[in-house]
């Protein structure tokens, strides 16, 4: 899977120091997965979950921080919508 955004998640772990070993994590699974599908995803990652919109959420570090992610399955393109804490997830509309 390539994995674009890579950017937002330095900037978001400059801030939120925490998070940054389980984010990094993240990068190194998405990074090395192919997934044909959303079932091949959850075996990687089993809380995420699709939006009405089509946005895959992301847990991350415990459920202390929210990754938001459109991914082309097809192409293998992950990129990067957003990454925020717990709490600026519930105030989030998705």
């Amino acid at each position: 899977m390539r994995v674009l955004g890579e950017a937002m998640i330095a900037r978001f772990a400059k801030k939120h120091s925490a998070s940054r070993k389980p984010l990094l994590r993240f990068l190194e699974i998405a990074g090395a997965a192919d997934w044909p599908h959303f079932p091949a995803l959850k075996r990687s990652f089993a809380a995420a979950d699709y939006t009405s919109n089509g946005t895959i959420i992301f847990n991350i570090g415990a459920n202390k921080y929210r990754l938001a992610a459109t991914v082309n399955f097809e192409k293998q393109i992950l990129l990067i919508d957003r990454v925020l804490t717990h709490e600026e997830y519930t105030r989030e509309d998705f």
